[in-house]
């Protein structure tokens, strides 16, 4: 006969015990059901005193628990952090779109100016009115951009890519050529008053209005060398 080796004995299912993850929120509860008790004057008057001193102690003991967690966030700071940084982050988006379309503006400007001082005869060749009329919406594209939607830029590099931003911004350029067309640009208040100050500034810093400011590098160097032949002129007839 074969002898039967020894079976081990099964080992007893133990479950697993994890630890709470909310353990601020149970002792919460279990202080709640023990000062209920206390307070309960119906219950005193059954209660023996033991039994009174016993749950007065369990209370003692559940606060310090909750002490040693350390302070908890109240709901209201917590909520008021939030709206801040929501707030400043808002702030910060919006000068930063202020910023682009006011670049963005200088250099539709700039443009302009250089196309028209290279095409003197632009007003009789229809292809570089077209060119003109294109460069002057981008102008007004920059001036008249909706406050409450992120500025999308015109001259971005590289190319826009996001179908939704080229739908969103042909509609818009759309909008502003009609409005144009149909003179309604200045009903829309959009040049409004944060534009005028921002213009002011910057007359205020360089000493003449922005737009005069608006010549490409090329026509500013002709300037200065403009200016300079008067000065040669003057030195050659003193030397004579």
């Amino acid at each position: 006969m074969e002898s039967q080796q020894p079976t081990e004995p099964k080992k007893k299912f133990e479950r697993k015990s994890y630890p709470s993850k909310a353990p601020r929120r149970l002792l919460k509860k279990k202080l709640r059901d023990l000062e209920r008790l206390i307070k309960n004057k119906n219950t005193l008057k059954d209660m023996p005193e033991e039994i009174l001193q016993e749950t007065e102690k369990k209370i003692a003991e559940v606060k310090k628990q909750m002490d040693a967690l350390g302070p908890e966030s109240a709901p209201e700071t917590a909520t008021a952090n939030v709206s801040d940084k929501k707030q400043n982050q808002k702030k910060e988006k919006a000068e930063n779109s202020n910023t682009m379309r006011f670049t963005e503006m200088r250099r539709a400007g700039r443009k302009i100016t250089s196309f028209k001082k290279q095409n003197p005869g632009y007003a009789a060749s229809e292809e570089q009115l077209a060119v003109v009329s294109s460069l002057e919406l981008d102008l007004l594209y920059t001036k008249h951009f909706p406050k409450n939607e992120e500025y999308i830029l015109i001259y971005s590099d590289p190319p826009l890519t996001d179908e939704e931003k080229i739908r969103k911004q042909a509609e818009i350029r759309e909008n502003i050529a009609k409005a144009h067309a149909n003179g309604e640009l200045k009903k829309t208040g959009r040049v409004n008053a944060e534009e005028n100050r921002s213009d002011e500034a910057s007359a205020s810093a360089t000493g003449k209005h922005p737009v005069s400011n608006w010549s490409d590098d090329e026509s500013e160097d002709s300037d200065e060398e403009e200016s300079k032949e008067p000065k040669a002129k003057k030195q050659k007839q003193k030397t004579t």
